[in-house]
């Protein structure tokens, strides 16, 4: 007799439940697919904060190690660095010439003052006449020489040309005219030296009085003259050597010799009939 098999109903699905069984399968999977994602957003921040925390010190270690380990000469080495030499080979080309050249005027490309009592001969930011117009901020040519018993000037040349390395300092006030203005302003018995200074490195032109602008030291025994300053005419120095491509920088200051010095003027190289502080380059002869 073959045995009896008990028979289970299942459950009839209706169509709406095939429908909808899909939708109610992914209902339950979106809670940990979205742990899962949580967890992996968690890391990528774990591990992206620990990087930019390792590199930050890791910076850092690496500064201080460099200001540990500094090397002054390498500062002393990159702050000497010239300007290419636009001359190459002239000294070839103009071997035992005897031709010779008109003199060349030449105006201070930088005008910087300090404090004659200060020690530290700590410059001041620079005076100049700027202006609004209509295209922005307008900085002209104008340069301010004052000189006091209190004040004194640092005018820097760059030497211009080739073989003209025969320099004469020049001094006169300028004259005012219709589009130049020197508001001069001078004490009658004024009377300046001028001392060639130490260094020869270029000065930045916006230098603003910070710990490491300080003007050069004088070159003991060569104060190249001390000159009066009048209300007309020119008074020269003595020639000295201004090697060509090299700065020039000279310290404008009262005379002990002067009961009273006061002279302030705004000087531009543009201006006609030339006057103020400048060097006249000549011609020299090349060996």
């Amino acid at each position: 007799m073959t045995p009896s098999v008990d028979h289970v109903a299942l459950p009839r699905l209706s169509a709406e439940d095939i429908l909808l069984e899909p939708l109610l399968n992914s209902r339950h999977a979106e809670p940990t697919i979205s742990r899962r994602r949580r967890t992996q957003s968690d890391s990528l921040i774990v591990w992206s904060t620990a990087g930019v925390a390792l590199t930050t010190i890791l910076s850092i270690l690496l500064f201080f190690n460099a200001l540990w380990n500094r090397d002054p000469s390498s500062e002393k080495a990159a702050s000497l660095a010239v300007r290419p030499n636009p001359y190459l080979y002239l000294d070839k080309v103009l071997h035992k010439t005897t031709q010779t050249f008109p003199p060349v005027v030449n105006f201070p490309q930088v005008v910087l003052h300090f404090s004659a009592e200060d020690p530290q001969r700590r410059t001041w930011p620079e005076s100049h006449r700027s202006r609004p117009t209509v295209f922005g901020t307008v900085y002209p040519d104008d340069r301010r020489i004052l000189v006091s018993k209190s004040v004194s000037t640092i005018a820097q040349f760059r030497n211009l040309d080739y073989a003209m390395e025969n320099c004469v300092v020049h001094l006169s006030l300028p004259v005012e005219t219709d589009t130049f203005q020197p508001n001069t302003s001078l004490a009658k018995t004024s009377a300046v030296d001028i001392w060639v200074l130490e260094d020869s490195e270029e000065l930045a032109q916006d230098i603003r009085g910070t710990a490491v602008a300080r003007a050069p030291r004088r070159q003991s025994l060569l104060r190249l003259a001390t000159l009066p300053f009048s209300a007309s005419g020119s008074h020269q120095s003595p020639a000295f050597r201004c090697p060509s491509g090299k700065y020039t920088t000279l310290e404008i200051a009262c005379s002990n010799a002067s009961s009273e010095c006061h002279v302030d003027f705004w000087q531009d190289r543009r201006a006609k009939p030339i006057g103020g502080a400048y060097i006249v380059q000549h011609s020299t002869s090349v060996p």
